[in-house]
Order: C-alpha cells, then structure tokens, then sequence
C-alpha cells in the first residue's frame, strides 16, 4: 500500500470528486482512477460511493483517509522543520488559541516568553477551540489556551484551570439595549446579531444559552470565523448584539467601545478558559514557563480593574 495513494484518497474525498482532485493534485484523472483502484483491490473493500452530488467515504474508506491526512500532516511538518532551520530556528514551540484570547492577551504572554526563553521560537495560530483542540490531540501544536468542550475526549492530555469564565451578550455603547433599565426578553426581538464561528459545541451552547433565557430566535447578521477585529468593530457600530466570552472581551472593550448587558434573574453559562499540553510535554521546562506566564498575566488582567465577575 503506497502513502501517496492514501494522500490522493484523502484529498478525492475532501474535494468531493476525482475531477476536483486530479486538477488540485494536477494528476491526469485516469492516473488517479487506476490508483484507486490499486487501492480499493488491497484493502479488499470499496473505498467510496459515487453519486450525482459527488463522492461520500465507506468506512474504511474514512479510515484510509484518515491515514493519508496523517501523512500530509507529517510531509508539511518535515517542511516546516527545514524551514525553521534555514532561518535559525533550533526550538519551535506551537501554540494556537482563539481570536479573542489572540487579540490582547496572547501576545502579551508571548513577548515575556521571548525574554524569558530567547533561544524558543513560536509559531501561532488562531482557531475555533474545538479544532484547536482536536490538532493538539493530532500533534499539530503543543499548547492551547482555549475552553474545554465536553464533547471531547482528553484523557491523554495534561489540562489546567487558567480562569473561570463565562459567555455574555456584548453591544456598543450607543445599542439601544446598552443603558436601558429592566430589560425583558421582549426586547430583544427582532434585533441584529453577530457570531463568532459556527457549527461548533460552543455555538451549539450559545444557541442553549438563548433558550434557557427565553431568546428562541436570533437575526443573525454576520458570521465571523477565526476573526475577532472585524466582529469587535462592526459590535461597537451600536447596531449589533452578539453572544461572547466575557474575560477576553472585557480585556478590550474600552478600546471597542462596546459593553455587557446584564440579565437579571439568568443563570450565566461557563466557558472557562484552560491551558492545555500533551501529557508528554508537562514537564519540560519549556512548557512549565509559558504555563507560569499565561497563569501571571490572566492574574494581572483580573486584578487591573478592567474585569468584573
């Protein structure tokens, strides 16, 4: 079984097509045909369905797949580390958090790392937590700082407590719902809303979060994805609500002009904030002094007057 031929699987079933496939991997159809079916003849079952809206996996297919996208990974990790190398880059360490945390207080954890371990590089990434969460279980970073979803299992991953937090809903200080006394839930009908990510646990606990408040509908406007700049600007317009953590937001809301509406009589969803490693990385000292510096500067921004619980 050739690993180029579980790459080529990988990437027919991510595009949908082996039309599609063979133009991205610039591969002549018929080439890619005859490896699938090379393919298909030593795992000893089909691979995948065809039908007029593409091709769906069998479950060995997904399997297969699963191993050329492991592959692909490891392939861009070879490159990655050469390239590190040509630019002097000895320690790499691979951190990836939300938009949000990214905004204000990631790189402030960064520049005291750099000071403290300067011969340690950082590559970061932003993402939606759930697959920040699910590239760190496939070795694709070393460290997350992101909330823990309960729909993922961790059990080989070392996770600690860094603040508890909780969703609140945002808008800018000139929303008619900013300085309004006892609210109701009927105010909120019929008002413009904005999300960040979609499709996810945390989407799904927000839209919970509006039904255990009485809110059963929103008018979604716009849907960010891994951008927090442009969801904080079109928020602090006044035209806006949107549903979000409230530690990071409450870091940056003076310079966004944006502010908390508080329900009365709501139980407030959480969404605490974990630092998270492999359990094979807790104990280098690498990873201990970055957990050291995020635990500090999480303490400080609490304790600087911008955050109330």
């Amino acid at each position: 079984m050739e690993s180029k031929h579980l790459i080529y699987l990988s990437v027919i079933l991510e595009k949908g097509s082996i039309t599609a496939a063979s133009e991205h991997l610039n591969i002549a159809q018929p080439t890619l045909t005859r490896a699938m079916a090379t393919l298909e003849m030593q795992a000893g079952a089909q691979l995948f369905t065809r039908s007029r809206f593409g091709v769906s996996s069998t479950p060995i297919g997904e399997s297969l797949a699963r191993e050329g996208r492991a592959i692909t990974r490891r392939l861009s990790s070879a490159k990655e580390q050469v390239s590190r190398y040509k630019l002097g880059i000895k320690h790499n360490l691979r951190i990836a958090t939300g938009s949000l945390l990214a905004m204000e207080i990631l790189p402030v954890i960064i520049e005291r790392m750099l000071a403290e371990q300067p011969d340690i590089a950082m590559t970061v990434t932003c993402l939606n937590p759930s697959i920040a969460l699910e590239g760190l279980m496939d070795d694709q970073f070393d460290i997350i700082i992101a909330p823990q979803p309960s729909d993922k299992i961790t059990e080989n991953l070392h996770r600690e407590l860094i603040i508890e937090d909780r969703i609140g809903i945002f808008c800018g200080e000139s929303h008619p719902l900013a300085n309004k006394k006892n609210l109701q839930i009927e105010d909120f009908a019929g008002l413009d809303w904005l999300s960040l990510g979609i499709a996810s646990y945390f989407e799904k606990q927000t839209t919970e979060m509006f039904t255990s408040y009485g809110i059963h509908s929103t008018r979604t406007k716009v849907i960010f994805r891994n951008d927090a700049i442009m969801i904080m600007k079109m928020l602090s317009t006044g035209r806006y609500l949107a549903a979000l953590p409230h530690f990071p937001v409450s870091v940056i809301k003076d310079a966004y002009t944006v502010k908390e509406i508080n329900l009365e009589d709501v139980m407030p969803i959480e969404r605490n904030i974990y630092i998270m490693c492999s359990n094979s990385l807790k104990e280098q000292f690498a990873y201990q002094t970055f957990n050291k510096i995020t635990k500090q500067v999480f303490a400080e921004l609490t304790q600087d007057n911008k955050i109330s619980p």
